[in-house]
């Protein structure tokens, strides 16, 4: 009963749906991103696997300072950066490694439970694929105006209980982000359920394993957007909720 226990739990963890959405102002093309996505990483907690060494990190850290934000968030902010930077070299350390730990659907690390994915390793080698074409850009920069905007739909789905980028006062990640002020360029927004550690939920999002179009990737790896804003609360649910934003620039309103 506890075997079937845990499968069953896993399947329920793995129907997460979660999607990504860019806007650009009209006077560039507008995209979004509607394919629903599956997030199948779960929080792994061994740095002896997933080690560090070599990278920069100081100079990656770029949200250290942000009193906004706390250590997870910043960790999110961190790996996104080193993927960012380095696509090819991340994929290569963090993502191309997973692939000898599937055996068909199921990814399972050494002393870890088992986990479910739809296109088994292949989701995973396309990502690293890709990421070895995508060209090196810049780090994100924490801000706190989109951050809030983040803060306010985080907030609303551990409440709700929901998924999904429209909030229970039917608002849109557009419009939460003008609360706070003025987006330029570009915007987008990612929501990760249940992984806890920064790499898991950046990887999650990389690999966007169910999802046709890769939404959540082509967000992660926009070479537009140089802002980042972030919240993670708990979720009731699925453990806990991250939603990131990413603008092109922001003019936070004056209060």
């Amino acid at each position: 009963m506890k075997i079937l226990k845990l499968i069953l739990q896993t399947i329920l963890i793995l129907s997460i749906s979660s999607c990504g959405s860019i806007l650009e102002k009209p006077s560039i093309r507008t995209v979004m991103l509607k394919a629903p996505g599956t997030l199948l990483l779960s929080d792994f907690s061994k740095p002896d696997l997933w080690p560090l060494k070599d990278w920069a990190l100081q100079e990656l850290s770029t949200a250290a300072d942000a009193e906004f934000l706390d250590d997870l968030e910043k960790d999110v902010i961190l790996h996104l950066n080193m993927a960012r930077t380095d696509p090819a070299r991340f994929a290569h350390d963090f993502i191309e490694p997973r692939m000898e730990y599937f055996s068909g659907t199921a990814y399972r690390e050494p002393g870890e439970s088992i986990l479910l994915t739809q296109e088994a390793v292949q989701a995973v080698d396309e990502c690293v694929s890709n990421m070895e074409d995508t060209e090196l850009m810049n780090p994100l920069v924490p801000s706190e105006g989109i951050s809030l905007a983040a803060l306010d739909h985080a907030l609303d789905l551990s409440v709700t209980g929901e998924t999904g980028h429209i909030g229970s006062d039917q608002s849109e990640f557009a419009a939460r982000i003008e609360r706070y002020g003025q987006w330029l360029i570009t915007i987008g927004e990612v929501i990760s359920y249940g992984p806890t550690t920064g790499r898991e939920i950046v990887i999650g999002l990389l690999i966007d394993d169910g999802v046709s179009d890769r939404g959540h990737r082509t967000a992660v790896l926009n070479p537009y957007f140089r802002l980042v804003g972030i919240a993670i609360e708990e979720h009731p649910a699925y453990g806990n909720v991250c939603v990131i934003e990413f603008a092109g620039d922001y003019i936070r309103a004056e209060r």
